[in-house]
């Protein structure tokens, strides 16, 4: 199993935190260690503005992504997010961000090689961002797909699966704490070890909380407070002592890890690469087995590395197409495809679809992929608003007797549901629960729409494999 040791660099209030993310990168680079080093934009501008070029270059030596560009500093990305569309959240995330891309890349010589999750403060439009500003992976999305430790979600590699050690950074700073935590962290390693996770992320610390008892942001931007700099308010320090023990832990836990039987650790960029595509053409017979499992579940499938429940709609659309003008082709490409951009209307009672109107069904889907990269949330026939779920369905069940025939025959859409199942209860814990709770949120937020958001682009969730 592969695993990524992450660090959230992040402190934006007291200056001398820039000395512990040196120390860090420099213990680790020391044993041949890579750590995955998540700094915040405006963190890394700080140091250039210090003149701290050799905390950039000892960070620089491990793998860098960046933490978002502000962090809690309102409004933090749920907050900018929170009242926008698909379209018009996509494009916000892209300008709130791009700096920190951009400015990463500057200070440290190569392109971030992730986005980082600050706290709760996420979007589901944060992953299409990403992937439009060239960054190729998402650490601790709020979004899950199978059990390989990474997945695919609007296009973009997501990673949700991480554990940190046992009492968090103050685990490092008492021997006794931490002499009790290590062998719990190294089970829960092997345990994900045999479940089959291709990789996990061990949440190694915040740099700050090795040296600081409290968090920075929670003493100046909580519940949707911006303190100005010169009013910042600092947190209690941890003892000289109590630091060493913590870097020295820190640096036992990290061999510890390393030394695991069948544990590699790899930094977030070598990662990326151990996965492969999101798309690849699919021989027909996987065409078939798509429209089985559809069949035998009657549900839209979140857990099938092959193709999401949008790319299967795609692929049955674009064959039942192919069925309907001639013979059966070899090979179907997948492509990317998201899920609506509004909320799907359910049937009310089954309907039946001659085949001239099935073909016209798919054609209409196809031409709505093919023009905004996301499937339609409604198509009409006879008066009726069909939602893509349906559609999904009667496609499904019409493949083999279109094949067997040779020509298109008409089709029943059956009500049912119009989301992935997994959709509503993961969105109802990692939006409408996590994000309002985190402390620098302000207390109005409302995340109904992010909800939204989240739960239709589940239509383009599944586990990413890796490569071989």
């Amino acid at each position: 199993m592969v695993v990524y040791l992450c660090f959230d660099i992040e402190d934006l209030v007291h200056p001398d935190s820039d000395d512990i993310a040196y120390d860090i990168a420099t213990l680790l680079a020391d044993d041949g260690v890579v750590g995955s080093m998540f700094v915040v934009g405006e963190k890394a501008r700080l140091w250039e503005r210090r003149g701290r070029q050799e905390v950039i270059s000892a960070v620089g030596m491990h793998d860098v992504a960046l933490h978002t560009d502000h962090h809690s500093v309102h409004p933090t990305v749920s907050e900018y997010l929170a009242d926008l569309g698909w379209t018009d959240g996509v494009a916000e995330a892209v300008r709130q961000e791009a700096p920190g891309v951009q400015d990463l890349a500057r200070l440290f010589g190569r392109y971030p090689t992730a986005w980082g999750t600050g706290g709760a403060g996420w979007g589901p439009q944060i992953p299409a961002a990403m992937r439009q500003l060239g960054v190729p992976g998402q650490v601790y999305a709020h979004v899950r797909a199978g059990g390989t430790g990474a997945g695919w979600f609007a296009g973009e590699l997501c990673y949700r699966e991480y554990m940190p050690f046992p009492d968090y950074e103050d685990g490092y700073a008492d021997d006794a704490a931490f002499a009790a935590g290590l062998p719990v962290l190294l089970d829960r390693l092997s345990a994900a070890q045999r479940a089959g996770f291709a990789c996990y992320g061990l949440f190694a610390c915040h740099p700050t909380r090795l040296r600081y008892k409290e968090f920075w942001d929670l003493l100046n931007f909580r519940h949707g407070q911006n303190t100005p700099p010169a009013d910042y308010r600092f947190a209690p320090r941890r003892s000289d002592d109590e630091y060493q023990t913590s870097l020295r832990n820190l640096r036992r836990m990290a061999l510890a890890v390393r030394d695991l039987p069948g544990i590699e650790i790899v930094g977030t960029g070598a990662l990326n690469q151990r996965f492969g595509g999101e798309n690849a053409p699919l021989a027909w017979e996987g065409v078939r087995q798509l429209a089985q499992t559809v069949r035998d579940t009657a549900t839209l499938e979140v857990s099938n590395p092959v193709a999401s429940p949008s790319q299967t709609l795609d692929l049955l659309a674009r064959a039942a197409l192919r069925l309907a003008e001639g013979p059966v082709p070899s090979f179907l490409p997948l492509r990317t495809v998201l899920g609506p951009v509004e909320a799907p209307p359910v049937l009310e009672k089954p309907l039946a679809v001659p085949a001239a109107g099935a073909v016209t069904l798919c054609r209409a889907l196809v031409g709505h992929v093919n023009g905004t990269g996301h499937l339609p949330a409604a198509l009409q026939s006879a008066g009726a608003a069909v939602g893509p779920g349906a559609l999904l369905r009667g496609l499904a069940a019409a493949l083999p007797v279109w094949e067997r025939e040779g020509r298109a025959e008409e089709i029943t859409l059956l009500p049912g549901t119009e989301e992935p199942e997994s959709a509503a209860p993961w969105a109802a814990r990692w939006i409408d629960e996590a994000v309002p709770r985190w402390a620098p949120h302000r207390p109005d937020l409302r995340v109904d729409r992010l909800s939204l958001h989240t739960r239709l682009q589940s239509w383009s969730l599944k586990p990413a494999t890796l490569v071989g």
